[in-house]
């Protein structure tokens, strides 16, 4: 039976036994159905399980759907531009994501508490296909959930339950396409009846020994933090941002909330398109990145479907809103910055201490929080441009021989990695210089 999280705190993957034979010794055994505080208090062992939503018995309009949801999140929730469009596509998406080969993921940011995020996705778990909540996860009761139920994953607090668990950002790093989201493990338990037959479970090989198993963690996600997620994470996301409503901004309150006939309306209208779904190839507007491309195509495919206002408002939506999540790069201001000292200087070559100067007297940037406080120094300069295989070499200028920078290093890395918003936001600041 399906469970909001607020209901029943089974529903939330935390409470997911994590000792799944994944890191034990031969005879260790373990069961999503049981919590792993059960034996402690004496509770009997419960199944998840999901409501399978039964559709709506006739066809949707899918624009009138789309239009629907929106009216209703904004009921509940201060949206900014484009972003209650994009969580309205997106939930229409947990119910067909499996029809396509990548699915998108939301990440969801905010410069401190109180801004609305786990508001958003207690209103989001009402709407979304198998709805898991989570504040607390770890990488074994992650991938065991994904593999046993297909769900949608909300997580939340992801600023420190994400901290330091490298393995479980690995597994969110390559989990939003189907052919790349797998872990394997070594597993000590009885392997269930018909498993090896059944291609869409865990694969298997081993002996009475152990065994090694393929666990899919390949569903839709949106993860919610304070401050700003990993860059890489960050990067397989639609970032969207939070922030505090105003006194002016009224939402009501959760329990007028009722999400079933528009559950039902999504399912009818993804069994109904199923295969459009599937096979569309929907145009991508130019200025998204192959990555961006790849996280949006899923949406622009369900908003060509729906018509209307949506195919163009879909395609605005990404632009803008990767525009927005890029307007604050903090290695692409410091690029530009430096791009910035070195026109002023009228050189093609410049030695580190004096590109230092030149990034100090730019006032407040976003790559100031590259330094987390501390001192800009040349050190801490080239340790960020080594990435990007910039290294400071010895230079001469006149009679000075000194470690230092040459422009031609910098230019192939300008073109890919300043955001075209960066750009546009100087062009700007020029113009209104008298």
């Amino acid at each position: 039976m399906l469970t909001r999280p607020e209901e029943q705190h089974e529903m939330s993957i935390e409470n997911y036994d994590g000792t799944d034979g994944t890191s034990g010794g031969p005879g260790q055994k373990g069961s999503i159905d049981t919590p792993p505080n059960a034996a402690v208090k004496g509770r009997s062992p419960r199944p998840v399980e999901f409501e399978n939503v039964v559709p709506w018995p006739e066809p949707v309009n899918g624009a009138e759907l789309l239009d629907a949801l929106v009216r209703e999140l904004r009921r509940f929730v201060v949206f900014s531009q484009w972003v209650a469009e994009l969580f309205a596509l997106w939930i229409v998406h947990t119910y067909a994501f499996h029809l396509r080969e990548v699915t998108t993921y939301i990440g969801i940011e905010s410069p401190e508490k109180e801004c609305g995020k786990s508001t958003l996705l207690t209103v989001l778990s009402h709407f979304v296909d198998r709805a898991a909540v989570s504040s607390n996860i770890s990488s074994s009761a992650f991938f065991r959930a994904i593999e046993e139920l297909q769900p949608t994953l909300l997580i939340d607090e992801a600023d420190t339950n994400l901290r330091g668990k490298d393995d479980l950002a690995g597994i969110l790093n390559s989990g939003y396409t189907k052919r790349t989201a797998f872990v394997w493990r070594m597993c000590y338990d009885t392997p269930p009846k018909g498993e090896l037959e059944d291609a869409g479970r865990a694969a298997v090989a081993g002996s009475s020994a152990g065994r090694v198993a393929r666990y899919s963690c390949w569903c839709p996600k949106a993860i919610a933090g304070i401050g700003q997620l990993h860059p890489t994470l960050a990067s397989r996301c639609i970032v969207v941002q939070m922030h505090r409503k105003t006194p002016a901004e009224n939402c009501e309150r959760l329990k007028r909330l009722d999400a079933s006939e528009l559950n039902r309306k999504c399912a009818r209208f993804v069994a109904d398109h199923a295969a459009a779904i599937g096979q569309a190839e929907p145009l991508i507007p130019q200025g998204l990145t192959n990555r961006a491309a790849d996280i949006w195509e899923p949406l622009f495919a369900l908003a060509d479907l729906a018509g209307g206002r949506w195919p163009e408002l879909t395609r605005g939506a990404a632009l803008g809103l990767t525009a927005r999540s890029h307007q604050d790069s903090p290695i692409g201001s410091l690029l530009l910055d430096i791009c910035l000292v070195f026109t002023a200087a009228r050189a093609n070559r410049i030695f580190s201490r004096d590109l230092v100067e030149g990034l100090l007297h730019r006032g407040p940037r976003p790559w100031a929080e590259l330094t987390r406080g501390r001192e800009l120094t040349e050190v801490w300069l080239a340790q960020q441009l080594r990435p990007y295989g910039i290294k400071p070499r010895t230079i001469r200028i006149c009679e000075q021989v000194a470690k230092g920078y040459l422009e031609e290093d910098f230019m192939d890395t300008y073109r890919r990695y300043i955001p075209k918003s960066e750009v546009e936001a100087l062009k700007a600041e020029v113009a209104k210089t008298p």
